[in-house]
């Protein structure tokens, strides 16, 4: 499994540089997981983008207070973990 850690921001400025950012690494089919400890700004965006790898089988972890905070909001906090 490869572990990716996303940059500060995830939102809908970076959104689709990350998705493509992400698509060799699925391509691979070797198993993906995001870290997502160093991410300090999360948009809606940002969460779509988590909600379609977490679909498509990327692993999600080391969620920053950001993202947690966000995900406790959205009471997504199971789904994506």
């Amino acid at each position: 499994m490869t572990r990716l850690e996303l940059g500060d921001e995830l939102t809908i400025v970076t959104a689709a540089e990350t998705r493509e950012r992400l698509v060799p690494y699925r391509k691979a089919g070797t198993g993906l997981e995001l870290d997502l400890s160093a991410v300090s700004d999360v948009d809606t965006a940002g969460l779509q983008l988590l909600l379609a790898a977490r679909r498509e089988g990327v692993v999600l972890t080391d969620p920053s207070p950001v993202v947690r905070d966000l995900l406790d909001f959205t009471r997504l906090s199971a789904e994506l973990r």
